[in-house]
């Protein structure tokens, strides 16, 4: 690194010897300044780049919503009475309405063990669930348990029953709940213990007014009777998932929802505008400033133009001839500064007249974009290689900036030497100056005697 200025330095000579070499090293640094501003350069392309592949991840995911018809042929359910029930439309309904009649709701078996006081115990045994058929047993290994401890063993085995208590005036009962509603989540349970109170929880409270016992939900759709060990009935119509609530009737009405097409092309639309707008102020240039952006005369970002503006212009070979050959005929329009707008009023009369034909040409084109932007995203695709070729380029500048600073730090040094011994050679003149003007005023004849 530099050495440390000699405060000294231009005494003996009487010439600004610090200034000298201070403007003598900034001629010097100028190579080690224009490194750092290329360094400073090659980062500030990175994070470009890294700006312009996030706009065309965008891009591309927008396009995968295109490309997938299960995503736009979308169809919605609508209740006529949503405090009774709510329903929802996969990607393979049929349009059609329906009358729902929930005769039963399903419900998870809810069961109370009898009253025990504060300072009953419980032994150790083997608490037997019997859930469907199969048995789950909950050991428990220790004597002197509380009621808490009970319940803390059940839950821990995780069987599908979960253990509460509850506690009143007249004392401590357990609660054993259904995980799941249904008849096949009813349980039952048997205790092998020695211990009196640890056997008794093997009997319910069979006159609790709270007990729950387990049930099926219960609709008729069109009059046919449909039964489901939840409260969600997905066997009724095909691809229609129906969330019973309340007793009672209600309609249904399944149909298109073709705002769902409208949503996803404005999002491509919105997304191609963004990564358009991004590509422009990246390589810009100020002509006032003569300065250009980071990406400005950047060969990778002119590719990327190029292949945009040709997924944009040149159909899909599937679509040729069709109605919806072009993205203007969808509504998808070009505009004179090369970004997208969607007429919407377009797009619905398309979406109207062939509904099927829409989606097939929109999903031809967001396949097209989708492989597009594949070539700059992919692993090894051209934005890595371009970023690769960066940083390719950035690897060497530490060992110039290096080998830079030490040829400064050695030429700082012989520059000050050298002001040094010209201070050295001046003082000494300039001592025999003044000696030697003090022996010839000392002479006989001279003017001061």
């Amino acid at each position: 690194m530099a050495t440390g200025t000699i405060s000294s330095l231009g005494i003996g000579s009487g010439i600004d010897s610090n200034s000298l070499v201070t403007q003598l090293m900034a001629l010097e640094r100028r190579p080690l300044t224009l490194l750092n501003a290329k360094e400073s350069a090659f980062s500030a392309q990175i994070s470009a780049l890294g700006t312009i592949r996030s706009r065309l991840a965008d891009l591309q995911s927008s396009a995968k919503t295109l490309g997938d018809p299960n995503a736009l042929a979308a169809y919605q359910a609508t209740a006529g009475d949503a405090d009774v029930m709510s329903a929802t439309a996969g990607t393979f309904a049929r349009e059609g309405s329906y009358s729902v009649n929930v005769q039963q709701l399903a419900a998870a078996q809810k069961s109370f063990s009898s009253l025990y006081g504060s300072t009953d115990t419980f032994g150790s045994g083997t608490l037997s669930f019997n859930i469907n058929g199969t048995t789950q047993d909950v050991t428990i290994s220790s004597t002197g348990n509380s009621l808490q401890d009970i319940a803390n063993d059940i839950n821990d085995a995780d069987i599908g029953v979960r253990a509460t208590i509850v506690n009143g005036d007249s004392g401590s009962r357990l609660v054993l709940t259904s995980r799941e509603t249904g008849t096949d989540n009813a349980f039952t349970l048997s205790v092998t213990s020695g211990d009196a109170n640890l056997t008794s929880l093997g009997t319910f409270d069979g006159a609790n007014p709270n007990a729950v016992a387990a049930a099926n939900s219960i609709i008729q759709v069109e009059g046919e009777t449909v039964t489901s060990q939840s409260n969600q009935i997905t066997s009724a119509i095909p691809n229609v998932t129906i969330s019973a609530k309340a007793l009672g009737t209600s309609t249904l009405d399944v149909a298109r929802d073709t705002s769902g097409i409208a949503d996803s092309a404005q999002a491509f639309v919105d997304a191609y505008n963004a990564l358009k707008t991004e590509i422009g102020s990246k390589t810009a240039y100020n002509s006032e400033t003569k300065e250009g952006e980071p990406l400005n005369g950047d060969s990778t970002m002119r590719t990327l133009l190029g292949r945009m503006r040709d997924a944009i212009g040149q159909p899909p070979s599937s679509l040729s001839g069709s109605a919806f050959e072009y993205l203007y005929s969808m509504g998808i329009e070009l505009t004179q500064d090369g970004t997208l707008t969607l007429n919407k009023s377009k797009l619905e009369d398309a979406v109207t007249s062939d509904f099927n034909g829409v989606v097939g040409a929109l999903g031809a084109y967001g396949t097209a974009f989708d492989d597009m932007a594949s070539a700059f995203t992919d692993t090894d695709g051209l934005l890595d290689s371009r970023v690769t070729g960066i940083e390719s380029s950035m690897s060497g500048i530490e060992g110039q900036r290096d080998r830079i600073q030490r040829q400064l730090d050695l030429t700082e040094a012989r520059l000050r030497a050298q002001f040094t011994a010209l201070d050295t050679l001046m003082a000494s003149l300039t001592t025999t100056s003044t000696y030697l003007s003090q022996q010839l005023s000392s002479l006989p004849g001279s003017s001061s005697s």
